[in-house]
Order: C-alpha cells, then sequence, then structure tokens
C-alpha cells in the first residue's frame, strides 16, 4: 500500500474494531479480535481489496472469475498464543492436489517474529494428505506495515504468539473458485441493496459474477444486470 493508503486502511481497521470483544474459542484465539462481514463497511479497504498486482496473482491461480472466501479483519493482542497450524482449504472435502483457493494477509501493523507475525510452512502446499509440520518448520512472514503476502489455500500455516506489548492487526482476504460455496456467505450478509453500494468489480468478487450463459445466473439472466434492474425499478 502507499503510506496514504496505510494510513486509511489502519483508522477504518480502528472504527471497525472499537468495542469488539476476543474471541470465545482458542482456534480464532481468546485475546484476537475479529471483524466479519467487511462489505457491509468497506469504508478503505476498498482500494486495498482490489489492489491491481493482488488480483493478478489470484487471477493466475484460480482463473478470471473468482470470488471472496473468508473475508476479515484480526487484532492479535499481546499474550495472544500461537494459533493451531492448519490450511484453510480444510474445510473442504476435496483431494489435498486440488486447488481451489488462493488468500491474501494485509499486514496493518510492522508483522515481526515477537508480535505474532502469521508462521508458515514453504512449499507444503505440495505436500501429500496426511503429513503435517513439525514446530520447527514454521517461519514467520516478517513484514513491514502495508505489505501483503499471498498465499496457496492448502500452505500449512498459523498466527504466531503475540510477545510483544502491541497489537498486531491484519486483512485478511480469502479467494476460492466460483463452483465453491464461500466460506462466509457475502450476498447475504450484504443484501442487495449493500450489493448496489458496491463497485462492480467488489460485487463480482462478492460472488455476484457469471462464469458463463448457464453457470452463475438470476432467474435465467446475468447477476449483474439483475441488480442494476432491481435498481432501477424501486
Amino acid at each position: 500500500m502507499s503510506d496514504d493508503e496505510l494510513d486509511a486502511a489502519t483508522r477504518h481497521a480502528d472504527h471497525l474494531l472499537s468495542g469488539v470483544a476476543w474471541s470465545d474459542n482458542d482456534f480464532d484465539g481468546r485475546r484476537t479480535r475479529r471483524v466479519y462481514g467487511l462489505l457491509r463497511d468497506v469504508g478503505a479497504f476498498g482500494t486495498t481489496l482490489l489492489h491491481p498486482r493482488v488480483r493478478e496473482l489470484v487471477a493466475a491461480r484460480l482463473g478470471e472469475v473468482h470470488q471472496f472466501g473468508m473475508l476479515f479483519l484480526s487484532a492479535v493482542d499481546p499474550g495472544q498464543g500461537a494459533q493451531a497450524v492448519h490450511f484453510d482449504a480444510g474445510v473442504y472435502p476435496l483431494p489435498r492436489d486440488v486447488e481451489v483457493e488462493t488468500n491474501v494477509i494485509w499486514a496493518l501493523d510492522d508483522f515481526t517474529a515477537d508480535n505474532g507475525a502469521t508462521m508458515v510452512v514453504p512449499g507444503s502446499h505440495r505436500w501429500p494428505a496426511g503429513r503435517r509440520p513439525t514446530p520447527d518448520e514454521l517461519v514467520p512472514v516478517v513484514m513491514p506495515a502495508g505489505s501483503a503476502v499471498v498465499y496457496s489455500g492448502r500452505l500449512w500455516h498459523a498466527a504466531g504468539h503475540n510477545r510483544s506489548a502491541a497489537t498486531r492487526r491484519a486483512l485478511i482476504c480469502e479467494h476460492v473458485v466460483p463452483w465453491l460455496r464461500p466460506a462466509d456467505n457475502h450476498i447475504l450478509a450484504v443484501g442487495v441493496d449493500g450489493l448496489l453500494n458496491l463497485s462492480p468489480e467488489l460485487r463480482r468478487l462478492a460472488g455476484v459474477a457469471a462464469v458463463n450463459d448457464y453457470f452463475g445466473f438470476v432467474a435465467g439472466r446475468d447477476p449483474e444486470q439483475w441488480l442494476l434492474d432491481h435498481q432501477g425499478s424501486r
């Protein structure tokens, strides 16, 4: 991100995180705050979610038509221990060698080995089913605020242990192929009026995108045109 984009994104993040309680389970983190439904108040994140270079990388993996999977803001507070190691595409009952998900973590603060930077196992997206990482294989993704890491949904990883005195904030944006049900139902979360308030590019990523004439239509029609006609009929 540019300095101005990062400043706007962190201010919007603080606005969304205000008053949010810690998660109520070990996996999400009992000293971690999460905000879902970001498309209801996309604010300064809009530019980040449509970053051209990231869009190119995701499209190269998943194809031009893809959609958001899970989309959330995370704040790992001091004292939060390391997350359980996992791979995001594990929510789908698919073979390990099927690539259906490409994800992005935007650092809203510097990611360091001490403040809970995401830990990854390089190359583990190519591992066969049944192989799990050992602690010594985890490497922290150290990067300055405003940077992003793009990774396969098959990559083993985990949020790290925040041993510092400061919160580590991040914007997590998952993407999946259009024939999978996304982990978060953005269409219901945002609603028709909310979709119309988004840019056409964000609407497509929210799931309003036909793959072809017989895949992804609404009542036999192109979903984007259906939405615009709905807007005009109100």
